[in-house]
């Protein structure tokens, strides 16, 4: 089953096969499973919940009420309030491991193996050929096999990708002209012959070029770029919710207990305070962490730039659109933006966002013959 998963261009599933990236994955899930064992069963339960019943401890002639503060019983108020809580950090948890699992099986954006500039004609109008006789087809997917590294491909329209005629203007003139071959921009580790669209970076771990990408995370064992980003980020979100929920919730029993020595909410077993101790170092480390990476992705959500577009600056900026690149939508946050669900871009807007298409007209003949390249 592992055999179609991977990160080239055959495979059907992605996946980076990392063993340091795949641990680490491995720790991280682990790891909120874990808490939320511990926020459930030693910090919920022996406070608010069923268990809290069997932790008190009454002397002889002493009832249940004489233990402090009626609140603070295991009434049926607090089992309501002990299946809330519970809820609401399992959804939470759920919701940080589902956006977790999202980033890391979703392709985040790398270039296809047949991609082209935006506004690459395939097929001249009526079968006219090139100047050499070939026609426009023929040189962009059959070049694919030929060891000529000084090859171009014709872009028409391509205003993202410095086409020869950005504002469709003088389409007649460039009837009668010849027609230029503008070279693009090429990546050497994917192949002589892959085209590598602006603000497409290439990874080493992933081995593919990368649109948008921000960096490659080992915590989700895949890059952070287009196609993945909005989960790297839901990911992070809800993790830190996460660390901050259970952090109150053992602060509040804490403070509790300062004032109800005796009560459920303080009669645990002494063998439950290693847990929840781990738990808060946990909570506080991961905390902090994941809010000083909300912090640093704030001005990449906001200005559809990474980090790595804005240190190399020149060319490698954003489209110039009204889309979320992150989340999707031109409205505003809507209920997808928090849900793990894959960001849909318009149509007329796609292959400008991404920088490449495949393939760039809607000929059948084409798909057809890209099919047998694939």
């Amino acid at each position: 089953m592992l055999a179609s998963y991977g990160t080239g261009f055959k495979y059907k599933n992605w996946l980076v096969l990392d063993g340091c990236g795949l641990f680490c994955a491995g720790i991280t899930w682990f790891l909120h499973i874990w808490a939320a064992w511990v926020v459930i069963t030693k910090v919920l339960d022996p406070w608010m919940g069923p268990g809290a019943i069997t932790t008190m401890k009454l002397k002889k002639g002493e009832k249940l009420e004489d233990l402090g503060d009626p609140e603070l019983l295991p009434t049926h108020k607090n089992i309501v309030m002990f299946t809330v809580h519970c809820l609401a950090f399992l959804t939470i948890a759920g919701l940080a491991l589902a956006g977790h699992g999202k980033a890391m099986t979703t392709n985040p954006g790398a270039v296809p193996e047949l991609a082209a500039p935006v506004g690459t004609v395939f097929s001249g109008p009526e079968g006219t050929k090139d100047e050499d006789g070939t026609k426009e087809t023929d040189v962009l997917l059959e070049e694919k096999g030929k060891s000529d590294a000084s090859g171009g491909v014709e872009r028409r329209n391509g205003n993202s990708n410095g086409g020869t005629n950005a504002e469709g203007e003088g389409d007649e003139e460039q009837a009668i002209k010849p027609k230029p071959k503008v070279p693009h921009r090429t990546c050497r580790r994917c192949g002589p012959k892959s085209f590598k669209p602006p603000r497409a970076h290439h990874c080493s771990i992933c081995n593919r070029c990368v649109v948008k990408m921000d960096h490659h995370c080992p915590w989700v064992n895949n890059c952070v770029g287009i196609g993945n980003h909005k989960f790297f980020i839901l990911f992070i979100s809800y993790t830190f919710l996460s660390c901050f929920y259970s952090l109150s919730l053992v602060m509040y029993r804490f403070f509790t207990c300062m004032n109800v020595m005796r009560g459920p909410a303080c009669m645990h077993k002494p063998s439950d305070t290693l847990p929840i101790i781990l738990l808060v170092i946990e909570g506080v480390l991961f905390g902090l962490f994941t809010s000083c990476m909300m912090l640093d992705q704030y001005t990449v959500v906001t200005t559809n730039v990474t980090q790595i577009d804005r240190l190399k600056g020149g060319d490698e900026v954003a489209p110039d659109h009204e889309v979320n690149e992150t989340f999707g939508g031109d409205k505003g946050a809507e209920l997808d933006w928090f849900l793990p669900k894959t960001v849909v871009f318009p149509s007329s807007m796609k292959e400008e966002i991404y920088g490449f298409c495949v393939p760039c007209d809607d000929k059948e003949e084409n798909f057809a013959r890209m099919a047998t390249l694939v």
